[in-house]
């Protein structure tokens, strides 16, 4: 057996050591996690320059000093109007996608929340990470953090990326289409933006199950019909007391998948079968779909993300 040889692979830009005031930086959130406030205020509150280590940055063509790693430290450093410099690392003439990968690869040990995750490699052009971005901008959504008045935003991106792999039902790969159709559904039911729920995990893992075992029985108008007369918050209760009352737990999505098949099939003429009826669940087949959507059209030249 062949060993394999240890991969190098090197960032062949310029850079340099040198020591710099925290008021030089800036941050940009493409390549950049979310600050969290409450860290920033507990580094600062017992702010400590030698255990700081090394701030990454990177110089770019319009001369400004953006942070890659370290914007907490930086952060905690302005905060307690800290007057001495920080070890920086500079790095020149790097192209975005470059600082997004950077970012990634100083982080690979430590905990980056998936949102931020998604948000950088869709700067670096990964490219489920950019199909799924763009299925979402085709209905005026984004991935961001949510609160009490976010509209447009959607924060499950673990359950989308789960929806775009098959939802666990199809054979694991790609299917932006799954994802468009899943986003559409919630679009026709509920409006541009809905409510907070309406695209939270219970409902984005729901449907992605539905859709994804049932495929082309479904008659979309009555689903539609269907979603309008409930509100996620509704559906996302009766999923809780589906999967309360099982005596072997099973996922919230599943159950909203489940709630969603008895409301589809309640007095309607053509019911689906049973999901455990449905063999083989992995029998999608695109051109008997007829709302088949050609993945291709969410997979945009990089320069273009």
């Amino acid at each position: 057996m062949t060993e394999k040889k240890p991969k190098i692979n090197l960032l062949e830009r310029r850079s340099e050591l040198m020591q710099l005031s925290a008021k030089e930086f800036s941050i940009d959130l493409k390549v950049q996690r979310q600050l969290n406030e409450q860290r920033v205020d507990e580094m600062a509150a017992d702010f400590k320059p030698h255990a700081l280590g090394i701030i990454n940055a990177s110089k770019r063509e319009d001369g400004h000093l953006y942070v890659i790693d370290g914007g907490h430290r930086m952060s905690a450093a302005r905060k307690c109007d800290y007057p001495g410099l920080l070890d920086t690392k500079v790095f020149y003439d790097l192209t975005l996608k470059e600082e997004a990968e950077l970012f990634l690869a100083l982080n690979f040990s430590r905990a980056v929340q998936a949102i931020d995750r998604f948000k950088v490699r869709v700067t670096m052009g990964d490219q489920s990470a950019v199909n799924i971005n763009n299925v979402l901008k085709a209905y005026g959504l984004h991935v961001d953090w949510a609160n009490n008045a976010s509209l447009g935003v959607i924060s499950a991106i673990n359950t989308l990326e789960k929806v775009y792999a098959g939802a666990g039902v199809r054979p694991e790969g790609e299917y932006p289409e799954l994802v468009d159709k899943v986003i559409r559904t919630l679009h026709r039911a509920y409006g541009s933006q809905g409510d907070r729920m309406t695209y939270s995990k219970v409902m984005l893992e729901g449907l992605g199950v539905f859709i994804a075992t049932f495929g082309s029985r479904i008659d979309y108008d009555r689903l539609i019909y269907v979603l309008e007369g409930i509100a996620p918050r509704q559906l996302a209760i009766q999923a809780r007391t589906l999967r309360d009352a099982k005596i072997k737990g099973s996922s919230l999505g599943a159950n909203s998948a489940e709630a969603i098949h008895r409301l589809y099939n309640n007095r309607f003429k053509n019911k689906l079968p049973d999901f455990h009826e449905v063999e083989p669940k992995n029998n999608y087949i695109p051109e008997h779909d007829p709302l088949y959507v050609d993945p291709n059209q969410y997979t945009l030249d990089l320069q273009d993300a």
